[in-house]
């Protein structure tokens, strides 16, 4: 089993969060990257986070304007809601998995615009990107980077996240990394 290549929906009142990349937008993205709430990460030409996107299973956020208020929260369907073609929606988050679909998933750039946080979209969105992988029989590992204290306590919480703390690979499995001349987290 991988990660489902037709496109998943949820929904709530006002909002709609899909796997679909069709409703992405890539200036509204790249806006977002723009902003100092997203200290981890940069904007980059749009060709090039195309090309991010398009390598990565995403989830975008969006609200839904005029009466979709009205939809009824539900979980996942591959459903294309009705009132998304209207085009009457506007992104408002996003999140990315750098995965290969079956053993792997590397959680990134996960952001809510700051005008909708509070709301509990970030929680939403942490759940259902949860829904998705939890599907995986083969995964071996998910994993993040955060230099946020309070997400560190919600990927904790929500995701059943650890601290990778282990130094000395005679106590176990150490992971590793280096930071990229575009590495800001």
């Amino acid at each position: 089993m991988s990660l489902p290549v037709e496109a998943q929906y949820w929904r709530r009142p006002g909002f709609i969060l899909s796997t679909n990349k069709d409703l992405l937008s890539i200036p509204a993205i790249n806006h977002a990257f723009d902003q100092s709430f997203m200290y981890w990460v940069q904007p980059v030409p749009e060709d090039i986070l195309q090309t991010i996107v398009d390598n990565s299973f995403c989830f975008g956020l969006y609200e839904t304007i005029n009466d979709a208020n009205s939809v009824e929260a539900s979980d996942s369907d591959g459903e294309f809601p009705p009132e998304l073609k209207k085009g009457n929606y506007r992104q408002i988050g996003f999140a990315r998995l750098v995965t290969d679909g079956i053993t792997l998933a590397y959680l990134t750039d996960l952001y809510v615009l700051p005008t909708y946080q509070g709301l509990g979209l970030g929680g939403w969105i942490i759940h259902c990107v949860d829904e998705v992988v939890t599907s995986l029989p083969y995964l071996r590992w998910m994993m993040l980077r955060t230099s946020s204290e309070k997400s560190q306590l919600s990927y904790e919480k929500k995701l059943g996240m650890t601290v990778l703390g282990c130094s000395d690979v005679n106590e176990g499995p150490v992971m590793m990394g280096r930071k990229g001349n575009a590495g800001r987290a």
